[in-house]
């Protein structure tokens, strides 16, 4: 069983000490007079405040639920917790848990938050090994709503962990899992020094930025979009709708585009061609390009029956080669963020199934990193037969030779 959160932030975001730092917010432009004070003296807060909030969600009838197909999955009432309005949904055989804000269709982003899903024992207590939580995430409207763990428990820990209750028909078949969430609400106030009898400054909770929101709103929306995008391949032509200004100021590869096809056609709509590029991978970089962020995966993508583990596979392949084709289309536009991040992604997933075709990708496109490691997975007792079985090992071959030249060489050194 899974349950879909955010991943933790690397230990490097944690500080390890107390800093303090002074900036300018601007010139104080009244004159002094000359009978006013040489000096002054004030004083404020920066205020934070925890709102927590708890739910405790029943499945009564697990079993029939494992016959259903893999993306099958039910959603919970809404409740109310911590001063938003939430849903849980389950995937019993998809093994996630998706958190699901419902903001009454404002689209907002919550305050900072952080939940915890935690499966209860028979006694109604919490079982440490069985739970999982996120600390630091925001949810926002359609691109960040859904949040939560794909892979928060197996079946067979779950049965031997005592928390599946006996059900109506006396066989154990129920278990309850516990959701915490906790906000974290901030405010600054100003204190009156040696004023008295002087009333308190109002309180004022600063959201989020959400300029990515509304950027991506824009995008999908078309609201006044001016160049139409074909991306062909395998003579499947797909277009989408972009505006002109935000492509050339996130990519000096479209800007340089955009100024050629502005001087075939002065006015008017502006076309641009892309081959080369899945149009998923390219969607997915538009996306990136409207927002500095990646589409996150639905957990309810995947529509065949398929058992747990062969899901899973096919979810780490898919996963795989998407980031392979970002890298490659992020290359290409010079997006050095989304390069970085999909060359993270792929340091995460080096495996039997992913070396080769990776290594391929990081000998390509420059990635130092991603090469170390998969020369490095590759060049361990029992893993090089493996690999070269592989569909990967087959296309650096033919595409990438110098890539497998080098290796061995490093491997005779």
């Amino acid at each position: 069983m899974s349950v879909a959160l955010f991943s933790p932030l690397p230990p490097m975001h944690v500080m390890a000490m107390t800093t303090f730092l002074l900036s300018i917010a601007g010139r104080h432009r009244r004159r002094l007079s000359t009978t006013s004070p040489a000096s002054s003296a004030s004083a404020s807060s920066i205020v934070w405040r925890e709102v927590t909030g708890q739910h405790k969600l029943t499945i009564d009838g697990c079993a029939p639920c494992r016959t259903k197909p893999w993306d099958w999955h039910v959603t919970s009432r809404p409740f109310d917790a911590a001063g938003y309005t939430w849903r849980i949904t389950y995937f019993p055989n998809g093994n996630s848990w998706v958190d699901d804000y419902d903001d009454g269709g404002r689209r907002r982003p919550t305050d900072l938050l952080a939940f915890r899903f935690t499966l209860l024992d028979r006694a109604g207590n919490a079982v440490p090994e069985l739970s999982r939580g996120k600390e630091m995430c925001i949810f926002c409207g359609e691109t960040a709503r859904r949040k939560g763990f794909h892979d928060f428990a197996r079946w067979a820990d779950l049965q031997a962990s005592g928390c599946i209750l006996a059900g109506a028909g006396g066989e154990a078949d129920r278990f309850t899992v516990q959701c915490d969430i906790t906000v974290v609400r901030e405010w600054t106030e100003d204190n009156v020094v040696g004023g008295a009898g002087a009333t308190g400054a109002a309180r004022v909770v600063v959201p989020p930025p959400d300029l990515h929101y509304h950027l991506n709103n824009l995008l999908w929306k078309k609201q006044g979009t001016d160049v139409t995008i074909h991306v062909v391949d395998g003579g499947k032509d797909t277009t989408y709708d972009a505006h002109g200004w935000l492509l050339a100021a996130r990519s000096p590869v479209f800007e340089a585009e955009l100024l050629a096809a502005a001087r075939e056609k002065p006015s008017g709509r502006r076309r641009i061609e892309v081959r080369g590029v899945d149009p998923g991978v390219f969607k997915a970089m538009l996306h990136f390009m409207y927002t500095d962020a990646l589409p996150e995966p639905e957990p309810e993508s995947t529509t065949t029956m398929v058992e747990e583990e062969e899901g899973k596979q096919q979810a780490d392949t898919a996963a795989v080669a998407m980031a392979q084709g970002l890298l490659a289309a992020a290359h290409r536009y010079k997006l050095e963020r989304l390069k970085l991040m999909c060359e993270a992604a792929l340091l995460r997933r080096v495996h039997v199934g992913s070396a080769a075709s990776s290594l391929a990708v990081a000998e390509t496109h420059g990635c130092r990193a991603l090469k170390a490691a998969c020369e490095e997975f590759i060049a361990r007792p029992g893993n090089l037969k493996a690999v070269m079985e592989t569909e990967g090992f087959q296309k650096i071959k033919a595409e990438c030779p110098a890539a497998l030249i080098e290796f061995a060489l490093k491997q005779l050194a």
